[in-house]
Formats: structure tokens, C-alpha cells, sequence
């Protein structure tokens, strides 16, 4: 079932992008949407599937970066319905299908976890949830940085051309900001209520990044609604928040399950 669902998705997700390629100066339409709905779709089966194990969850590094993969294009593929966010999706999908190989590709170093509480489970998807928000935000970023240096360069043609204006994007990315705020939040309250010894070696890095990153976010909405901090500073305060969640993130992960494992 993961290998065909997995299979079904990398074609569906290429497939996509392919598709929004060609509409890149349109709206959204059912054309591009349908083989990317059906994609997120196989994805979340072949995700789940690879995470929900006879012995439990195994929560690895490519199998929790194939659900963070999943939920990044499943949001913003909802959001573009509101939000001009479609063309993200152009770059979003073929990174989902990358995660969905390497599942495939690359031998699992089983981390299981089972027998946990409502509250940790809680913790855990709260904790995805916030880190999907924030990469999303990081990406509009980005873009917002880009399509910023290249309007004052006066480079009218290419990416301007098919972006909507700054200070729509602005707007776009502080609701970002404000989604995985909250998230990251409730995960961080979760973890310090159900979560036993939260500070134990094993979680002290990621819980010190998750609090910095916490922290700048906030600073970073204080300032946008007390100082109306906008532009570069916006972004570089976004950037900056999010390289501390994936410092406290992934990077506690991977030395957890390649190097000290």
C-alpha cells in the first residue's frame, strides 16, 4: 500500500507542478488543482502508512519530513483558494515528491513510539503542525525578498509579473506568521505539560531553539503591530525564527538518529 500510494503521488505531485508551470500567470484552476489535491491525497496514505507501524509509530527523519512535506502542500494548496498562493506550489510539489523517494529509497532507522498519551500525541502534531506553518512562511519570505530586491532593480518581467503586489504578500505572510505562532504555542505548552522532563539531554536543544524561535516571532508581531515593522526587517526577523526551528528541529533529529545513534 505505501509503495503504490507513494508511486501515485511522486507521478500526481509532477504532474502538478507541471500543470502550474504552464498556468503560471493564471488564477488557480480545477486543471491544476484536481492532480494536486489527488496527490496530497496518496501522500497522506503513503505517509501515514510509513509512520503507523505493527510496533508502533516510527517517527525517523525522512518519515516525519514526508508528513511535514505533505502538510506544507496540503495548507498552502487550501490557503491558494483564498490567497493568491498558488504558484508557491510550482516549487512545493516536486519537494513533497523528493521527500516521498527518499522514503522510498533510503532504509528507515526505526524510531518508535508507542503506548503515549493523548496529550504527548497532542504535543507531537502540534509540534508538526507549527514547524509546516513556519516553513511555509519562511518560503513566502523568500519570495517576498526576491520579488522585493527585483522591483527596485526595476526587473519588471519574470517573477514580479506573476506575484500579486508586495503589499499583498506582506499581508500573506504575517497571517502565516500569526497561524504558526499560535501553533507553535499550544505545542509549546503541550510539551511542557505532558511531556516528562523536558529538559532532559535529549530535548534541551530543541526545546531552547523552540522557545527562541518563539520569542522572535513575537518580538517580530509586537513590532509589526506597535513600531509597523515591514520589508527586509520582516523577513529577516522570519528567517531568522525559523533557521531556530529547524536548528531545535531537525537538526536535534538527524544528530540524534545518524550521529550519537
Amino acid at each position: 500500500m505505501n509503495l503504490y500510494s507513494s508511486i501515485a503521488a511522486i507521478t500526481l505531485y509532477l504532474v502538478a507542478a507541471g500543470i502550474q508551470y504552464r498556468l503560471i500567470n493564471s488564477p488557480i484552476s480545477y486543471r491544476s488543482l484536481a492532480p494536486g489535491l489527488l496527490a496530497t491525497l496518496c501522500h497522506a496514505l503513503a505517509a501515514f502508512t510509513a509512520i503507523s507501524t505493527p510496533a508502533g509509530m516510527d517517527l525517523g527523519v525522512i518519515q516525519v519530513l514526508s508528513l511535514i512535506t505533505w502538510l506544507i502542500c496540503l495548507i498552502t494548496l487550501s490557503a491558494s483558494l483564498r490567497r493568491p498562493l498558488h504558484n508557491l506550489l510550482i516549487a512545493l510539489y516536486p519537494l513533497a515528491a523528493i521527500s516521498l523517494i527518499a522514503e522510498l529509497l533510503i532504509p528507515s532507522k526505526q524510531q518508535l513510539l508507542d503506548h503515549q498519551t493523548l496529550g504527548v500525541l497532542s504535543h507531537i502534531l502540534l509540534s508538526i503542525l507549527a514547524y509546516s506553518m513556519l516553513t511555509i512562511a519562511a518560503v513566502q519570505a523568500i519570495v517576498l525578498a526576491l520579488q522585493n530586491r527585483m522591483l527596485r532593480d526595476h526587473r519588471l518581467k519574470g517573477l514580479p509579473s506573476i506575484l500579486p503586489p508586495l503589499q499583498t504578500m506582506e499581508a500573506m505572510l504575517f497571517e502565516l506568521i500569526w497561524a504558526g505562532f499560535v501553533l507553535l504555542s499550544l505545542a509549546i505548552t503541550t510539551g511542557t505539560v505532558y511531556v516528562d522532563d523536558i529538559l532532559a539531554q535529549h530535548l534541551l536543544h530543541k526545546t531552547v531553539f523552540s522557545v527562541l524561535s518563539w520569542v522572535l516571532l513575537a518580538i517580530l508581531l509586537w513590532g509589526r503591530a506597535a513600531l509597523g515593522w515591514r520589508g527586509n526587517i520582516a523577513i529577516r526577523w522570519t528567517l531568522w525564527a525559523f533557521a531556530c526551528l529547524l536548528l531545535g528541529y531537525l537538526g536535534t533529529k538527524i544528530a540524534l538518529s545518524l550521529i550519537i545513534h
